[in-house]
């Protein structure tokens, strides 16, 4: 269902809701006002939460608000770790976003990305640097990364291993 469709059901949901207010503020027309009511609560509620939930979601890992704030915040590729293609990166400059998640700094990192067996390419990329690195992690060290196979400049930094001097 599209995403207009959705905003005119609960258009009409609301249309309903009101029409029923209407006919039961009257005994005459009571007959016609409890069931439209009714049917115009249960449009609207299940309309605006179908809305809701394909805004926020989207139709894939980076649609939608919250995907688009992962993308952000660098906390959206989790899934890459174990499943993607495992390379070396090295940093070759970072900056800080001024913004952090749980206390925790969102970096935005320039580096020179090295598939086994592949060429080198560049990537910028942000994502949560974790407090007890944050003095090991500097340019010129290289980090272990996963990429995704079909978007090599989607990746994860790998915190588990530790950044090593180039």
């Amino acid at each position: 269902m599209s995403r207009n469709a959705l905003i005119i059901a609960a258009g009409a949901g609301l249309a309903l809701l009101i029409a029923g207010i209407y006919g039961m503020s009257s005994l005459a027309t009571m007959g016609w006002g409890v069931p439209v009511f009714i049917v115009g609560m249960f449009v609207l509620v299940s309309g605006s939460i179908i809305l809701v939930t394909r805004l926020l979601s989207g139709g894939g890992s980076s649609n939608g608000v919250l995907g688009q704030m992962k993308n952000f915040l660098g906390t959206n590729n989790q899934d890459l770790i174990g499943t993607g293609v495992p390379a070396t990166a090295l940093i070759t400059g970072m900056r800080d976003t001024g913004t952090s998640v749980n206390d925790q700094v969102v970096v935005a990192f320039d580096m020179q990305v090295q598939p086994e067996g592949g060429q080198p390419y560049p990537v910028s990329h942000r994502q949560i640097l974790p407090r007890l690195l944050m003095g090991g992690v500097l340019p010129g060290r290289t980090v272990r990364v996963w990429s995704d196979p079909s978007d090599p400049t989607r990746l994860i930094i790998d915190w588990s291993a530790l950044p090593m001097q180039s």
